[in-house]
Protein backbone atom coordinates (compact mmCIF):
# COMPACT_ATOMS: atom_id res chain seq x y z
CA UNK A 1 0.00 0.00 0.00
CA UNK A 2 1.17 3.59 -0.58
CA UNK A 3 0.00 6.37 0.21
CA UNK A 4 0.60 8.63 -2.89
CA UNK A 5 2.57 11.25 -0.90
CA UNK A 6 0.70 11.90 1.97
CA UNK A 7 1.82 11.78 5.29
CA UNK A 8 -1.74 10.20 6.49
CA UNK A 9 -3.47 6.59 5.71
CA UNK A 10 -4.76 6.17 2.21
CA UNK A 11 -6.03 2.82 0.76
CA UNK A 12 -7.92 2.74 -2.63
CA UNK A 13 -11.01 0.77 -2.80
CA UNK A 14 -11.52 -1.32 -6.04
CA UNK A 15 -14.13 -4.23 -5.03
CA UNK A 16 -17.52 -4.47 -3.49
CA UNK A 17 -16.78 -6.18 -0.93
CA UNK A 18 -14.28 -4.15 0.76
CA UNK A 19 -16.78 -1.02 0.00
CA UNK A 20 -19.37 -2.30 1.90
CA UNK A 21 -17.25 -3.00 5.12
CA UNK A 22 -16.07 0.73 4.89
CA UNK A 23 -20.23 1.46 3.99
CA UNK A 24 -21.25 -0.17 7.27
CA UNK A 25 -18.28 1.76 9.27
CA UNK A 26 -19.38 5.20 7.79
CA UNK A 27 -23.04 4.41 8.44
CA UNK A 28 -22.13 4.02 12.35
CA UNK A 29 -19.65 7.34 12.02
CA UNK A 30 -21.41 11.22 13.40
CA UNK A 31 -19.68 12.45 9.75
CA UNK A 32 -17.18 12.14 7.36
CA UNK A 33 -16.00 14.18 4.58
CA UNK A 34 -16.72 13.34 1.08
CA UNK A 35 -15.68 14.90 -2.41
CA UNK A 36 -15.48 13.59 -6.16
CA UNK A 37 -13.85 13.76 -9.21
CA UNK A 38 -15.81 13.79 -12.29
CA UNK A 39 -15.70 14.59 -16.26
CA UNK A 40 -18.51 16.39 -17.32
CA UNK A 41 -17.49 17.79 -20.91
CA UNK A 42 -19.88 16.43 -23.45
CA UNK A 43 -23.03 14.41 -21.53
CA UNK A 44 -25.32 15.50 -20.06
CA UNK A 45 -24.65 13.20 -16.87
CA UNK A 46 -21.34 13.62 -15.17
CA UNK A 47 -18.90 10.71 -15.14
CA UNK A 48 -17.70 9.89 -12.01
CA UNK A 49 -13.84 9.15 -11.47
CA UNK A 50 -13.44 9.18 -8.04
CA UNK A 51 -15.05 8.98 -4.81
CA UNK A 52 -13.36 10.32 -2.00
CA UNK A 53 -14.11 9.69 1.95
CA UNK A 54 -12.45 10.65 5.27
CA UNK A 55 -13.04 9.19 8.06
CA UNK A 56 -11.28 8.88 11.93
CA UNK A 57 -8.84 6.23 10.32
CA UNK A 58 -7.97 7.68 7.48
CA UNK A 59 -8.47 8.61 3.49
CA UNK A 60 -9.96 6.00 1.25
CA UNK A 61 -10.60 6.34 -2.74
CA UNK A 62 -13.20 4.46 -4.10
CA UNK A 63 -12.38 3.59 -7.95
CA UNK A 64 -15.68 3.94 -9.59
CA UNK A 65 -14.68 2.50 -12.40
CA UNK A 66 -13.64 -0.67 -11.17
CA UNK A 67 -17.00 -0.99 -9.06
CA UNK A 68 -20.25 -1.76 -11.30
CA UNK A 69 -22.99 -1.28 -8.43
CA UNK A 70 -22.39 2.17 -6.90
CA UNK A 71 -26.28 2.39 -5.51
CA UNK A 72 -24.46 0.93 -2.00
CA UNK A 73 -23.63 3.92 -1.32
CA UNK A 74 -27.44 5.04 -1.29
CA UNK A 75 -27.82 3.98 2.80
CA UNK A 76 -25.14 6.59 3.78
CA UNK A 77 -25.76 9.10 1.40
CA UNK A 78 -29.35 9.35 3.11
CA UNK A 79 -28.68 8.34 6.19
CA UNK A 80 -28.02 9.74 9.36
CA UNK A 81 -24.62 10.33 9.22
CA UNK A 82 -23.59 14.08 8.19
CA UNK A 83 -21.35 14.10 4.80
CA UNK A 84 -19.59 16.97 5.11
CA UNK A 85 -18.68 18.81 1.42
CA UNK A 86 -17.59 21.80 -0.12
CA UNK A 87 -19.95 22.91 -2.78
CA UNK A 88 -22.33 20.71 -2.95
CA UNK A 89 -24.44 20.82 -5.85
CA UNK A 90 -21.98 19.43 -8.26
CA UNK A 91 -21.34 16.54 -5.89
CA UNK A 92 -25.22 15.98 -5.57
CA UNK A 93 -25.61 15.60 -9.02
CA UNK A 94 -22.97 12.71 -9.35
CA UNK A 95 -24.43 11.09 -6.42
CA UNK A 96 -27.86 11.17 -7.94
CA UNK A 97 -26.28 10.11 -11.64
CA UNK A 98 -25.02 7.14 -9.86
CA UNK A 99 -26.42 5.63 -6.63
CA UNK A 100 -30.18 7.14 -7.71
CA UNK A 101 -31.01 8.98 -4.28
CA UNK A 102 -30.74 12.57 -3.06
CA UNK A 103 -28.26 12.50 -0.52
CA UNK A 104 -29.54 14.04 2.90
CA UNK A 105 -27.38 15.49 5.91
CA UNK A 106 -25.33 17.42 3.94
CA UNK A 107 -22.98 20.22 5.66
CA UNK A 108 -21.61 22.14 3.08
CA UNK A 109 -18.62 24.01 4.44
CA UNK A 110 -18.84 26.59 1.79
CA UNK A 111 -22.26 27.91 2.81
CA UNK A 112 -20.87 27.70 6.11
CA UNK A 113 -17.87 29.70 5.38
CA UNK A 114 -20.82 32.63 3.99
CA UNK A 115 -22.46 32.34 7.41
CA UNK A 116 -19.46 33.46 9.32
CA UNK A 117 -19.04 36.12 7.22
CA UNK A 118 -16.43 34.92 4.44
CA UNK A 119 -18.47 35.29 1.44
CA UNK A 120 -21.02 33.73 -0.43
CA UNK A 121 -18.71 31.26 -2.80
CA UNK A 122 -15.05 30.54 -1.07
CA UNK A 123 -13.34 28.56 -3.28
CA UNK A 124 -12.01 25.43 -1.91
CA UNK A 125 -8.47 26.64 -2.37
CA UNK A 126 -8.82 29.97 -0.76
CA UNK A 127 -11.56 28.27 2.39
CA UNK A 128 -8.30 26.08 3.18
CA UNK A 129 -6.02 29.23 3.24
CA UNK A 130 -8.28 31.14 5.91
CA UNK A 131 -8.50 28.13 8.48
CA UNK A 132 -5.78 25.47 7.88
CA UNK A 133 -3.21 28.28 6.67
CA UNK A 134 -2.10 25.80 3.61
CA UNK A 135 -1.50 26.89 0.29
CA UNK A 136 -2.78 23.98 -2.13
CA UNK A 137 -2.21 23.62 -5.18
CA UNK A 138 -5.41 22.88 -7.49
CA UNK A 139 -3.05 21.78 -10.84
CA UNK A 140 -5.57 18.37 -11.08
CA UNK A 141 -8.84 19.96 -10.94
CA UNK A 142 -9.56 19.46 -14.69
CA UNK A 143 -7.04 16.58 -15.56
CA UNK A 144 -9.09 13.02 -16.63
CA UNK A 145 -10.28 11.34 -14.15
CA UNK A 146 -11.06 8.91 -15.93
CA UNK A 147 -7.86 7.31 -17.46
CA UNK A 148 -6.65 4.76 -15.92
CA UNK A 149 -4.21 4.42 -14.13
CA UNK A 150 -4.51 7.50 -12.61
CA UNK A 151 -1.30 9.03 -11.92
CA UNK A 152 0.24 9.46 -7.79
CA UNK A 153 -0.05 13.48 -8.58
CA UNK A 154 -3.62 13.09 -8.78
CA UNK A 155 -4.33 10.55 -6.00
CA UNK A 156 -2.59 13.00 -3.45
CA UNK A 157 -4.57 15.97 -5.00
CA UNK A 158 -8.01 13.72 -4.28
CA UNK A 159 -6.84 12.44 -1.06
CA UNK A 160 -5.53 16.17 0.42
CA UNK A 161 -9.01 17.79 -1.10
CA UNK A 162 -11.27 15.50 1.27
CA UNK A 163 -8.23 15.02 4.49
CA UNK A 164 -8.29 19.02 5.04
CA UNK A 165 -11.93 19.04 4.41
CA UNK A 166 -12.36 16.44 7.14
CA UNK A 167 -9.92 18.54 9.34
CA UNK A 168 -11.89 21.87 9.36
CA UNK A 169 -15.58 20.32 10.17
CA UNK A 170 -15.24 21.00 13.90
CA UNK A 171 -13.50 24.25 13.85
CA UNK A 172 -16.17 25.29 11.68
CA UNK A 173 -19.05 23.84 13.73
CA UNK A 174 -18.15 24.78 17.08
CA UNK A 175 -18.15 28.61 15.07
CA UNK A 176 -21.31 28.13 14.62
CA UNK A 177 -22.40 27.05 17.78
CA UNK A 178 -20.83 29.94 19.44
CA UNK A 179 -23.22 32.43 17.38
CA UNK A 180 -26.06 30.27 17.88
CA UNK A 181 -26.06 28.96 14.34
CA UNK A 182 -26.07 25.59 14.65
CA UNK A 183 -27.95 23.55 12.54
CA UNK A 184 -28.69 25.92 9.39
CA UNK A 185 -25.79 24.80 6.96
CA UNK A 186 -27.77 21.47 6.87
CA UNK A 187 -31.14 23.69 6.89
CA UNK A 188 -29.78 25.21 4.11
CA UNK A 189 -28.32 22.70 2.06
CA UNK A 190 -31.84 20.85 2.08
CA UNK A 191 -33.81 23.76 0.89
CA UNK A 192 -30.82 23.59 -2.23
CA UNK A 193 -31.84 19.82 -2.88
CA UNK A 194 -35.36 20.67 -3.23
CA UNK A 195 -34.47 22.52 -5.79
CA UNK A 196 -31.66 20.04 -7.49
CA UNK A 197 -34.49 17.14 -7.94
CA UNK A 198 -34.84 15.52 -11.65
CA UNK A 199 -38.24 14.21 -11.48
CA UNK A 200 -40.86 14.74 -15.03
CA UNK A 201 -42.08 17.67 -12.70
CA UNK A 202 -38.88 19.09 -12.43
CA UNK A 203 -38.04 19.02 -16.32
CA UNK A 204 -41.01 20.14 -17.21
CA UNK A 205 -40.51 23.74 -15.38
CA UNK A 206 -36.77 25.04 -17.67
CA UNK A 207 -39.03 27.16 -19.48
CA UNK A 208 -38.80 29.12 -16.48
CA UNK A 209 -35.18 29.96 -16.75
CA UNK A 210 -35.80 31.15 -19.55
CA UNK A 211 -36.15 34.58 -18.39
CA UNK A 212 -35.54 36.21 -21.88
CA UNK A 213 -39.12 34.95 -22.95
CA UNK A 214 -41.15 36.97 -20.30
CA UNK A 215 -42.24 39.22 -23.02
CA UNK A 216 -43.62 36.45 -25.11
CA UNK A 217 -47.60 36.32 -25.41
CA UNK A 218 -48.89 33.39 -23.01
CA UNK A 219 -49.64 30.66 -26.08
CA UNK A 220 -45.72 30.99 -26.87
CA UNK A 221 -44.54 30.63 -23.30
CA UNK A 222 -47.07 27.75 -23.89
CA UNK A 223 -45.34 26.64 -26.70
CA UNK A 224 -41.49 27.30 -25.26
CA UNK A 225 -42.59 25.17 -22.39
CA UNK A 226 -43.26 21.75 -24.71
CA UNK A 227 -40.49 23.13 -26.77
CA UNK A 228 -37.90 23.18 -23.53
CA UNK A 229 -39.90 20.02 -22.25
CA UNK A 230 -38.79 17.46 -25.45
CA UNK A 231 -35.48 19.61 -25.10
CA UNK A 232 -35.05 18.30 -21.32
CA UNK A 233 -35.79 14.46 -22.06
CA UNK A 234 -33.73 14.78 -25.47
CA UNK A 235 -30.80 15.61 -23.68
CA UNK A 236 -30.96 12.74 -20.93
CA UNK A 237 -32.14 9.81 -23.84
CA UNK A 238 -29.12 10.80 -25.75
CA UNK A 239 -26.92 11.96 -22.64
CA UNK A 240 -25.55 14.92 -23.86
CA UNK A 241 -25.73 18.83 -22.70
CA UNK A 242 -28.40 21.23 -23.53
CA UNK A 243 -26.32 23.14 -25.31
CA UNK A 244 -25.59 19.94 -27.49
CA UNK A 245 -28.83 19.36 -28.70
CA UNK A 246 -30.49 22.73 -29.16
CA UNK A 247 -28.91 26.07 -27.29
CA UNK A 248 -31.59 28.25 -25.33
CA UNK A 249 -30.81 30.98 -27.73
CA UNK A 250 -32.20 28.38 -30.13
CA UNK A 251 -35.46 27.79 -28.19
CA UNK A 252 -36.50 31.67 -28.17
CA UNK A 253 -35.59 31.97 -32.07
CA UNK A 254 -37.71 28.98 -32.91
CA UNK A 255 -40.07 30.38 -30.93
CA UNK A 256 -40.63 33.58 -31.89
CA UNK A 257 -40.05 33.08 -35.92
CA UNK A 258 -42.31 29.92 -35.80
CA UNK A 259 -41.30 28.17 -38.86
CA UNK A 260 -43.82 25.85 -39.86
CA UNK A 261 -42.41 23.19 -41.91
CA UNK A 262 -39.23 21.57 -42.59
CA UNK A 263 -38.44 23.48 -45.54
CA UNK A 264 -39.46 26.89 -43.59
CA UNK A 265 -37.25 25.49 -40.68
CA UNK A 266 -34.03 25.12 -43.01
CA UNK A 267 -34.65 28.40 -44.59
CA UNK A 268 -34.85 30.07 -41.16
CA UNK A 269 -31.19 29.00 -40.43
CA UNK A 270 -31.92 28.78 -36.71
CA UNK A 271 -30.78 25.19 -36.28
CA UNK A 272 -27.71 24.02 -38.21
CA UNK A 273 -28.21 20.98 -40.88
CA UNK A 274 -27.27 18.25 -37.98
CA UNK A 275 -29.86 19.56 -36.12
CA UNK A 276 -31.70 19.93 -38.60
CA UNK A 277 -31.68 16.35 -39.55
CA UNK A 278 -32.01 15.24 -36.15
CA UNK A 279 -34.85 17.57 -34.64
CA UNK A 280 -36.69 18.83 -37.24
CA UNK A 281 -39.35 16.80 -37.89
CA UNK A 282 -39.97 16.47 -34.36
CA UNK A 283 -39.44 20.55 -33.69
CA UNK A 284 -42.31 21.46 -36.30
CA UNK A 285 -44.47 18.77 -35.43
CA UNK A 286 -44.56 20.20 -32.09
CA UNK A 287 -45.00 23.58 -33.40
CA UNK A 288 -48.13 22.87 -35.52
CA UNK A 289 -49.67 20.69 -31.98
CA UNK A 290 -52.51 22.63 -30.95
CA UNK A 291 -51.74 25.43 -28.05
CA UNK A 292 -54.35 24.53 -25.01
CA UNK A 293 -53.36 27.55 -22.36
CA UNK A 294 -54.73 25.88 -18.53
CA UNK A 295 -55.86 28.29 -15.82
CA UNK A 296 -52.83 27.55 -14.20
CA UNK A 297 -50.15 28.08 -16.40
CA UNK A 298 -47.63 29.52 -14.99
CA UNK A 299 -46.28 32.70 -16.50
CA UNK A 300 -42.44 33.08 -17.07
CA UNK A 301 -41.23 35.92 -14.58
CA UNK A 302 -40.47 39.40 -15.44
CA UNK A 303 -37.85 41.88 -14.15
CA UNK A 304 -38.98 43.46 -11.54
CA UNK A 305 -40.32 47.27 -12.13
CA UNK A 306 -42.07 49.62 -10.71
CA UNK A 307 -43.69 49.37 -7.18
CA UNK A 308 -42.27 45.75 -7.00
CA UNK A 309 -38.53 47.09 -7.66
CA UNK A 310 -38.93 49.50 -4.55
CA UNK A 311 -40.28 47.07 -2.71
CA UNK A 312 -37.30 44.61 -3.50
CA UNK A 313 -35.10 47.16 -2.96
CA UNK A 314 -36.31 47.93 0.60
CA UNK A 315 -36.56 44.19 1.51
CA UNK A 316 -32.24 43.86 0.05
CA UNK A 317 -31.40 46.66 2.06
CA UNK A 318 -32.97 45.16 5.10
CA UNK A 319 -31.77 41.97 4.90
CA UNK A 320 -27.95 43.76 4.28
CA UNK A 321 -28.81 45.54 7.30
CA UNK A 322 -29.78 42.45 9.31
CA UNK A 323 -26.47 40.06 7.82
CA UNK A 324 -24.08 43.23 8.73
CA UNK A 325 -25.12 42.69 12.41
CA UNK A 326 -25.21 39.30 12.26
CA UNK A 327 -21.65 39.12 10.19
CA UNK A 328 -23.32 36.91 7.51
CA UNK A 329 -22.58 37.18 3.47
CA UNK A 330 -25.63 39.68 2.74
CA UNK A 331 -26.16 37.76 -0.47
CA UNK A 332 -27.01 34.42 1.50
CA UNK A 333 -29.35 35.69 3.89
CA UNK A 334 -30.96 38.07 1.00
CA UNK A 335 -30.89 35.75 -1.50
CA UNK A 336 -32.16 37.35 -5.00
CA UNK A 337 -34.15 34.16 -6.03
CA UNK A 338 -36.09 34.27 -2.76
CA UNK A 339 -37.07 37.63 -2.70
CA UNK A 340 -37.98 37.94 -5.95
CA UNK A 341 -40.96 35.01 -5.57
CA UNK A 342 -41.74 36.55 -1.79
CA UNK A 343 -42.69 39.83 -3.53
CA UNK A 344 -44.51 38.08 -6.79
CA UNK A 345 -46.52 36.25 -4.25
CA UNK A 346 -47.34 38.94 -2.16
CA UNK A 347 -48.15 41.39 -4.80
CA UNK A 348 -50.26 38.37 -5.99
CA UNK A 349 -52.29 38.42 -3.00
CA UNK A 350 -52.12 42.23 -2.48
CA UNK A 351 -56.10 42.57 -3.55
CA UNK A 352 -57.01 39.13 -1.87
CA UNK A 353 -56.81 38.30 1.80
CA UNK A 354 -53.66 39.15 1.93
CA UNK A 355 -50.94 37.15 3.44
CA UNK A 356 -47.15 38.25 4.69
CA UNK A 357 -45.73 35.38 5.67
CA UNK A 358 -42.66 34.26 4.67
CA UNK A 359 -42.85 31.52 2.22
CA UNK A 360 -41.43 28.06 3.66
CA UNK A 361 -38.56 28.15 1.26
CA UNK A 362 -36.74 30.86 2.87
CA UNK A 363 -36.58 27.86 5.55
CA UNK A 364 -37.01 28.61 9.81
CA UNK A 365 -33.28 30.58 10.35
CA UNK A 366 -34.15 33.08 7.36
CA UNK A 367 -37.70 33.25 8.70
CA UNK A 368 -36.35 34.36 11.99
CA UNK A 369 -34.47 36.76 10.95
CA UNK A 370 -35.92 38.64 8.56
CA UNK A 371 -39.88 38.20 9.32
CA UNK A 372 -40.39 41.34 11.68
CA UNK A 373 -38.39 43.78 9.31
CA UNK A 374 -40.32 42.24 6.22
CA UNK A 375 -43.23 42.75 8.04
CA UNK A 376 -42.97 46.31 8.69
CA UNK A 377 -41.93 47.30 5.20
CA UNK A 378 -45.25 45.27 4.19
CA UNK A 379 -47.36 47.10 6.77
CA UNK A 380 -45.42 50.63 5.26
CA UNK A 381 -45.98 49.32 1.62
CA UNK A 382 -49.71 48.69 1.45
CA UNK A 383 -50.68 51.03 4.11
CA UNK A 384 -51.75 47.99 7.36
Amino acid sequence: MTNFGCSFKVEMISDLSRLQKKLAYWECLPFIAIDTEFVRVDTFYPKAGLIQVADDTGIFLIDPLDIDDLTVLKPLLVGDTIKVMHSMSEDVVLFQTISGCMPQNIFDTQIACALLGQGISVGYQKFIELYLGLLIDKGETRSDWLKRPLTDSQLEYAAKDVHYLYQVYPQLVSQLEQRNLSGVVQQECSLINQGMTDTDVDMDRYYLKLRGASKFPVEKQVLLKKLSSWREREARNRDKPRGRVISDKQLLDFVDRMPKSVNALQASSILNPGQCRKYGEDLVSLINSPVQVCSNFELIPRSLSGQKLDYYRALKKASESIANEWNIAPELLGRKRLLEHYITLLFAERNKQRSDQLPEEFGPWRIKLLKAPFEKIAESTFNV
